[in-house]
């Protein structure tokens, strides 16, 4: 699916671009580092955000192979709240965990988006 997006980023950036930096002189690296990397620089930012959200929201891994593992060794927050929520019935809490995983995500994207933003000095 990111190989996806990624040539769906790589078809957004004009060919005029590659064209001119082939007449100012540029090799192949030297396009793709000064125009192909910066050309991607949104579809950067959305596929680590979404690698993010997915690797904190493991749960079909967890659930097959451990069952949150010895101890609760390999639980993870939406494998928690499943549980809490739909084997323990206690919705209550099963939303408060929801909550918490949804700041956490919030403010791991936010990071994110900060870390990734344009710098532009003026």
């Amino acid at each position: 699916m990111h190989m996806v997006i990624w040539l769906s980023g790589l078809q957004t950036i004009p060919g005029e671009l590659y064209e001119a930096a082939d007449l100012d002189g540029a090799t192949k690296f030297q396009q793709f580092l000064h125009v192909t990397w910066p050309g991607l620089r949104q579809t950067r930012t959305f596929i680590l955000i979404t690698i993010t959200i997915a690797a904190f929201s493991l749960f079909a891994q967890v659930n097959l192979m451990t069952q949150g593992g010895p101890l609760d060794a390999t639980t993870t927050l939406v494998f928690q709240a499943v549980r809490v929520g739909f084997q323990q019935q206690q919705t209550g809490y099963a939303s408060a965990i929801s909550l918490v995983f949804f700041v956490l995500v919030l403010i791991v994207t936010l990071i994110n988006r900060y870390l990734t933003r344009d710098k532009d000095v003026r």
